[in-house]
């Protein structure tokens, strides 16, 4: 009885501190388990890249064109699309170069129009354009990053392409089912600050006293249920013989 108390009681406290947070593990298992992760991420609102040129007419020839802009110790030579037009992405330990691959005029950082440009070209939705804004730090959906520029369409409501003004590329793409994902995602792993921290020493407590809270809560239905039947059975039979 003594083993049983104390079980009780521990299985009694524990549920008191973790037992809101169990619920809500649950409910944000349950929410990311039925939001299709392909929905979440807007990928059905992802235009098709555009295919480049093999050959480039009049290019230019990045490596010069870096050493031209004074930038040294190349660590990423890249040609990609931008908004259809082929551009040279060149990355250094210094910082990033964005030069269109015809004219070898540099985007960055990108204007408004560029932004805009970009934003238009990678959606895909039924809706339009509503504005876009230069927001020099964004919100916690795009982790507090900056200079950004907001491109907010229609379509679905709320829905926000994130430009990077000087990486001159679109860092994020953010509607209001990645929100609530994100809000659960946020209460699921318990990092209220950054939503990105597995190791933080609020979940391990809580995770560890949840799997206490379940050990006790297991041992006391073994208790009552195999052990104490057992000894009930024991007592009615010395009874009977006596």
């Amino acid at each position: 009885m003594k083993t049983a108390a104390i079980l009780t009681r521990m299985h009694k406290w524990i549920g008191l501190i973790v037992g809101v947070q169990i619920v809500l593990w649950t409910a944000g298992g349950l929410v990311m388990s039925v939001a299709k992760i392909e929905d979440v991420r807007s990928e059905h609102l992802i235009a098709e890249p555009r295919a480049l040129p093999i050959d480039i007419p009049n290019g230019i020839d990045p490596l010069d064109a870096a050493k031209a802009a004074g930038l040294s110790d190349i660590t990423a030579l890249q040609l990609e699309s931008f908004a259809g037009d082929p551009v040279w992405r060149i990355t250094s330990d210094q910082s990033v170069l964005l030069l269109s691959a015809t004219t070898g005029r540099s985007l960055l950082p990108l204007s408004m129009a560029q932004a805009t440009t970009l934003a238009v070209a990678d959606y895909t939705g039924s809706g339009k354009l509503l504005h876009v804004s230069l927001v020099e730090k964004g919100p916690i959906e795009v982790r507090g990053r900056g200079p950004l520029y907001q491109a907010v369409f229609s379509q679905p409501s709320n829905y926000s392409v994130w430009v990077d003004i000087k990486q001159g590329r679109i860092i994020a793409r953010r509607s209001d089912l990645w929100r609530l994902f994100d809000f659960f995602w946020m209460l699921h792993i318990m990092d209220y600050d950054e939503r990105d921290d597995f190791n933080h020493p609020l979940l391990i407590i809580f995770s560890l006293s949840a799997l206490v809270f379940s050990l006790t809560g297991i041992s006391l239905l073994v208790h009552r249920f195999v052990l104490r039947p057992r000894k009930k059975r024991r007592g009615g039979r010395s009874s009977n013989l006596g």
